[in-house]
């Protein structure tokens, strides 16, 4: 359980670089004069050192061979997941929210966790759903309709 743990982290950590290289990229200003980025470069500075609390946390808590960390991590399921959020973000204007997310989660569900074809399809339209309830009816919000479909 303690590799998952790790493995998490270390995402957690890259994921919060990355924002923090972003919001420095938008200006983060002073207390007196904020920036664009200072909340999200503060923000992403604090995530990142609890992520790495975290990770020196379970690297200390861990027995055994470094390689054992590694050792029972699916790589094609990682890098299809990866890929699937990527194929999301740019697929997103062109089919539009409900169609792109109903997609997603049909390969979420099916990769990560290779559940029957009925599930899939009941659970990727229910959190397709849920999430234009949340966004639309509750937050109204505008979502991409798609240039797919005309809207």
């Amino acid at each position: 359980m303690k590799k998952t743990y790790c493995i998490a982290n270390l995402f957690w950590l890259a994921l919060a670089t990355a924002a923090a290289i972003g919001a420095w990229q938008l200006g983060v200003g002073n207390f007196h004069s904020p920036g664009a980025g200072f909340l999200p470069f503060y923000a992403a500075l604090l995530f990142g050192g609890l992520a790495l609390v975290s990770l020196l946390q379970d690297l200390k808590a861990m027995t055994g061979p470094g390689s054992e960390l590694w050792g029972e991590v699916r790589w094609g399921r990682w890098i299809a997941m990866v890929a699937s959020l990527f194929a999301y973000v740019a697929l997103l204007e062109w089919l539009g929210f409900a169609t792109a997310t109903f997609l997603l989660m049909l390969v979420l569900f099916r990769i990560l966790e290779p559940y029957r074809w009925t599930m899939v399809l009941l659970f990727s339209l229910l959190t397709m759903g849920c999430a234009y309830l949340f966004f639309v009816v509750l937050l109204e919000c505008r979502l991409p309709g798609g240039s797919l479909w005309g809207l």
